[in-house]
């Protein structure tokens, strides 16, 4: 068994975690934990700073969110292990407690490398017969600061899937992200929230996801977002989501993300959940 190689890391400065947050608590989003793996798997390879395209990331999984709070009492690490032509890869805090204790939780974890298969291409059509202003979605059902508020004029929803506008917040981060833009990744996953909303009854978390393909990192910007639910159980949405470039092609495709409830989560708002209404 090859020996993995572990390498100490420091998170990137991020001004505006005040305006992302889990529960009252701002949180590091997993975007950019993802990003910060993906960062430093490129300069160990020695990728010279560009993605080998078109790029996978396989098996992603979110075990833990990292409270902002917690990030000046953490040490990080990230450990890296060759694996069947890919990279596993994992972000790990440590952290002193009391008593001479001490805590190490894996926060993502994620095989990366050259793409095997073809991105998918998105549906043709979504049929949406319900309609959301961006600024209520983040006003009531996604309730973030502004440079978090990303989905932009209407958002639309129908028991297929949802559409929407995402763009990242202007001024844009420096320097460029290496896998694309965390923002537009982040609000594609508040149109599945907000789908999950309407139509599933919960408010839900992204926990993970099976693959996602990139075609063409996009630093910045505006995409068409297109999230397709796959399954939907009492405690877990899983769906797929296409990010669409000006041309109508799949930039960005993510398979199989899974998202599921808090503990201790409230319900969504009467006025969204599909079935109250029935009800």
């Amino acid at each position: 068994m090859p020996v993995p190689v572990v390498l100490p890391v420091t998170l990137p400065e991020l001004p505006d975690l005040g305006d992302h947050h889990i529960g009252g608590r701002p949180t590091v989003p997993a975007v950019e934990l993802l990003e910060l793996l993906v960062r430093t798997v490129a300069e160990h390879e020695s990728w010279a700073g560009h993605l080998p395209l078109p790029f996978a990331m396989s098996e992603v999984s979110f075990p833990r969110f990292l409270p902002a709070d917690e990030i000046e009492r953490c040490a990080f690490e990230i450990a890296l292990e060759r694996c069947e032509g890919s990279v596993h890869a994992s972000l790990t805090s440590r952290i002193a407690l009391g008593g001479g204790m001490r805590r190490a939780r894996i926060h993502v974890d994620a095989k990366l490398g050259l793409a095997r298969m073809p991105l998918p291409s998105p549906p043709p059509a979504i049929a949406c017969d319900y309609e959301i202003p961006a600024a209520r979605v983040y006003r009531e059902l996604v309730p973030f600061g502004p440079r978090y508020c990303n989905l932009r004029g209407v958002t639309r929803l129908g028991p297929e899937g949802g559409k929407a506008i995402v763009r990242s917040p202007v001024p844009p981060r420096q320097p460029p992200p290496l896998s694309s833009c965390p923002y537009l990744l982040d609000a594609a996953m508040h149109l599945a929230c907000v789908w999950g909303q309407r139509f599933a009854g919960y408010v839900a978390y992204p926990t993970g996801f099976s693959m996602r393909l990139l075609r063409k990192p996009t630093p910045a910007g505006e995409r068409q977002c297109l999230v397709v639910p796959t399954t939907v159980e009492p405690r877990r949405l899983l769906c797929n989501l296409w990010l669409v470039d000006e041309h109508g092609e799949a930039a960005d495709a993510v398979l199989g993300l899974a998202m599921s409830p808090l503990a201790a989560s409230t319900p969504p708002p009467p006025w969204i959940a599909l079935a109250r209404e029935r009800a």
